[in-house]
């Protein structure tokens, strides 16, 4: 048998099992956990006297969290794609939707309009997540890719949450800007970077495949810590069909 008929068996295995695994909803099993376990480690954070707990537990809660955040957002991906209850489409984008509500208050809407040009279209002016300049600085390109998601509606909503929090439940401010306005912001960074900039930069002699980009070479589980196995991206464009969890197998397949 030749390398490539392996790799042909080993891809034809993987959307095998992907096959059975949406039959038995486990993709929804695990945006469950991860909505749920986001929920309920944010509301002990949140009720927490800071000022009785040492610096470095609350660096290593405020890391924590921002891998949940992180989850989130990966779990309201994965929806975009119909991956999260592919059997249920209506179900799959309510919880795509709470996902990116819960992330930031933004409109699901958008970004499944968004995320499909890129995938459509990636590093064109069709992109709305490529920067086009030369250089592609990081901090202008992250600027820019947020900028492009915002809006008013947004910033405005976040902004009474924020105070509405402190002032009717009695949340500190300290609290609310450690636990929940620092991971997320943290989060959109660590997405950032790992799912877009280091995947979609320009390499020198240009783009190697169609898509536009390439896959972090990281072991598993480094894989799994920095972005849920985002940095696989190229594994991801090619077979988007593929919750973020079974890429690692595919990724090793190649």
């Amino acid at each position: 048998m030749t390398e490539c008929n392996s790799i042909s068996l080993q891809l034809t295995k993987v959307i095998s099992d992907v096959k059975t695994e949406n039959m038995t909803n486990k993709g929804i099993l695990i945006a469950f956990f991860i909505i749920t376990l986001w929920g309920s480690n944010l509301t002990l954070l949140l009720s927490l006297d800071t000022a009785k707990i040492q610096l470095p537990l609350i660096v290593l809660a405020i890391i924590w969290q921002t891998f949940l955040y992180t989850g989130l957002f990966i779990t309201a991906h994965d929806a975009m794609h119909c991956l999260v209850v592919a059997k249920n489409p209506q179900i799959n984008h309510w919880i795509g939707k709470i996902s990116v509500i819960l992330y930031a208050l933004f409109s699901y809407n958008n970004l499944v309009e968004k995320h499909s040009l890129h995938h459509q279209y990636p590093a064109t002016e069709s992109d709305p997540d490529f920067d086009h300049n030369q250089n592609q600085n990081v901090f202008i390109w992250y600027f820019k890719f947020m900028m492009s998601y915002w809006d008013w509606r947004q910033i405005v909503g976040l902004t009474l949450t924020f105070h509405l929090s402190h002032h009717v439940l009695h949340i500190s401010y300290i609290n609310l800007i450690l636990f929940w306005v620092t991971p997320s912001i943290l989060s959109s960074i660590q997405l950032f970077y790992f799912g877009t900039f280091l995947p979609h930069k320009r390499r020198e002699g240009g783009y190697t495949n169609l898509h536009c980009t390439q896959s972090t070479p990281l072991p598993v589980f480094w894989s799994f810590i920095t972005c849920y196995h985002f940095g696989y991206h190229k594994e991801h464009h090619e077979y988007p069909q593929i919750p973020w969890w079974r890429l690692p197998d595919v990724y090793n397949s190649n």
